[in-house]
């Protein structure tokens, strides 16, 4: 009995130990998870003070790196469990920090390192290949420095002579200039580039008129020559760049001219061939263009545009005729233009210019605007010409110097620049001659523009000379009427030859006019009957008609009265008669004598 008593005695009592261990358990759970106890609840249950009634549980082991997920969840769950005991059941290695998976927060941020590091080398790996991608599309068929580490757009065309592209990259070329150092020679590679191999032996010519940069960059050796893309420079232009370039070379043997524009070709060409003749490398224009072609670009298509090549010869005479000093300008008047072997398909709008501005256009000048060219481009089909001059006018402009002359198509725009010093009166060009005249949709062989000028000084003079041959007179691009009897012989004799551009409708006329051997009163350029508006036309061909019969019976004294009546009739000629004039295109002849010999 007391050995049962003792038996229930200790069960009782070690099932109280475990209901209080139970319900301290469960007290901590509340005190932790819940923000509120009843207060009736606290009273009720016993809260274990001390530690030592709490049994000394087993303290668990670090789970096994290879231990399955289930496993090291539910040890896991005991040391949660156990942590509201107060009891450190996992040891975590010092100086970090463990998360669920027992990994270390400082092999974490060393994984996140490694792999931001690598996406930041891979970015700017690709940014490197792409930026040299699109440098090496930019700079197409030129050669580029490769060596040292360096990539430019750059190229020796002699141990002195370098030309290169635009160095971009630089907030004092503007925005756009900064973030054309993408694709271009940047400003820092270049610097880095010259202060390497040519340090204090460099100076560098700028050929932009769209792109400057801080000159302290380059140490301040920096000279700018600046004229526009696709263009001539004004031709005083060259010769000063040569002797500046010429002055540093001489200065150190080990000196260098640096010469850019944005691309680093056509205009840096123009320039450098220049200097090449200047510095006597070669004899001619065509040798020196031939060798900077070459040493530029692996194509050797480096200067190709017609009228900067034509700049280079201009330069080669200018060596041999002024020294190469600059030559004046010789004073011109544009009288006109002839298109020869011209399809209907090509009738163009003109502008003129010059470095200053635009000097004519027909697009707004009063006898033309309001026209199309259809119909200010007379036809002259027994000569094949078409021609375009101003009836009225002394001509279409004065020129003096350097000059261009734009043509402007539905098919595509063509021009060339000119210099009035460097060409004679009269010169035909033909499509090859013309910048941008090959990019045209649709192929005109056989095509040429014939450009008469007369030299001008102030005044129109009565006579003047094409060539030193001998023409006809013009006070102005209209026929010059007079009454004297001296000049009516020449008009008669030279009817049917100075009329070279006659489209006449009145071809009978002319023919009475022949076979009765009368004197015509016009004189010049023009001797078939003068242009009127279109109301006056047939009562002034009646008038010419009894004129011509009061000729031919010797009476001078009507016949002056006469011509005097005609001269003062002449109207002041507006755009719409530029049509009627079609019928009568003699007005438009520039005076060709070797018109004579041919009829």
């Amino acid at each position: 009995m007391c050995r049962m008593a003792s038996e229930a005695d200790s069960s009782s009592q070690s099932q109280t130990e475990v209901g209080d261990v139970k319900t301290s358990a469960s007290a901590v759970s509340n005190q932790i998870n819940s923000s509120a106890v009843d207060s009736s609840a606290a009273e009720s249950t016993p809260i274990v003070s001390s530690s030592d009634e709490v049994p000394n549980f087993p303290k668990p082991t670090m789970p096994e790196q290879n231990t399955v997920q289930a496993g090291n969840t539910g040890k896991w769950a005991i040391a949660r469990f156990a942590s509201g005991f107060g009891l450190n059941l996992a040891q975590k290695p010092s100086g970090a920090n463990v998360n669920d998976g027992g990994i270390t927060s400082s092999s974490t941020s060393a994984v996140l390192q490694s792999v931001g590091k690598g996406l930041v080398d891979t970015s700017l790996g690709a940014v490197k290949a792409v930026q040299v991608r699109a440098r090496h599309m930019v700079s197409q068929n030129k050669r580029r420095y490769q060596e040292g580490g360096f990539d430019l757009d750059l190229t020796y065309i002699t141990d002195n002579i370098i030309a290169m592209g635009f160095p971009a990259g630089d907030m004092s070329s503007g925005l756009f200039g900064y973030f054309e150092g993408f694709y271009r020679n940047h400003m820092e590679e270049v610097i880095k580039f010259f202060e390497t191999h040519h340090k204090d032996r460099y100076k560098v010519y700028n050929l932009c008129s769209e792109r400057l940069y801080d000159a302290s960059l380059f140490a301040g050796k920096v000279a700018c020559f600046p004229f526009n893309d696709h263009n001539c420079p004004p031709i005083n232009l060259i010769p000063s760049f040569c002797q500046s370039a010429y002055s540093w070379l001489k200065d150190d043997i080990l000196n260098v001219v640096v010469v850019h524009c944005k691309a680093g070709k056509a205009r840096t060409g123009l320039m450098i061939c220049s200097l090449l003749l200047f510095l006597k490398f070669f004899p001619t224009a065509h040798e020196c263009i031939e060798y900077y072609n070459q040493r530029r670009c692996v194509d050797g298509k480096g200067l190709i545009l017609p009228s900067q090549i034509r700049y280079v010869k201009y330069f080669e005479r200018i060596l041999a005729d002024f020294n190469g000093e600059s030559p004046p300008g010789r004073r011109c008047m544009l009288r006109g233009f002839r298109l020869h072997g011209c399809p209907y398909w090509v009738r163009p709008s003109i502008t003129i210019s010059d470095h200053n501005g635009i000097l004519f256009t027909t697009r707004k000048h009063p006898k033309t605007k309001n026209l199309m060219p259809e119909d200010f481009w007379i036809r002259a089909p027994t000569k094949g010409i078409v021609v375009f001059a101003l009836p009225g006018e002394r001509g279409l402009t004065e020129l003096t110097g350097d000059f261009k002359i734009q043509f402007h198509d539905r098919q595509g725009d063509f021009y060339c620049w000119l210099n009035t010093t460097m060409m004679e009166n009269r010169v035909i060009f033909d499509g090859s001659d013309f910048d941008d005249f090959e990019k045209r949709k649709l192929p005109v062989p056989g095509f040429k523009v014939e450009i008469v000028m007369i030299d001008y000084d102030g005044t129109m003079p009565e006579k003047y000379k094409i060539n030193e041959k001998p023409s006809i007179s013009s006070n102005d691009s209209s026929p010059s009427y007079k009454g004297s009897n001296s000049s009516r012989n020449k008009a008669s004799n030279d009817q049917e030859n100075d009329d070279v551009f006659s489209d006449s409708d009145d071809e009978e006329d002319k023919a009475v006019s022949a076979k009765t051997g009368s004197t015509n009163v016009i004189t010049g350029p023009a001797t078939t009957p003068p242009p009127q508006p279109p109301r006056k036309i047939e009562a002034e061909m009646t008038t010419l008609r009894k004129n011509t019969q009061q000729l031919s019976l010797n009476t001078k004294q009507q016949s002056t009265s006469d011509n005097k009546q005609v001269e003062k009739s002449i109207p002041n000629l507006n755009s719409g008669d530029i049509k009627a004039i079609a019928a009568d295109a003699s007005v438009f002849s520039f005076g060709d004598d070797e018109d004579d010999e041919s009829d």
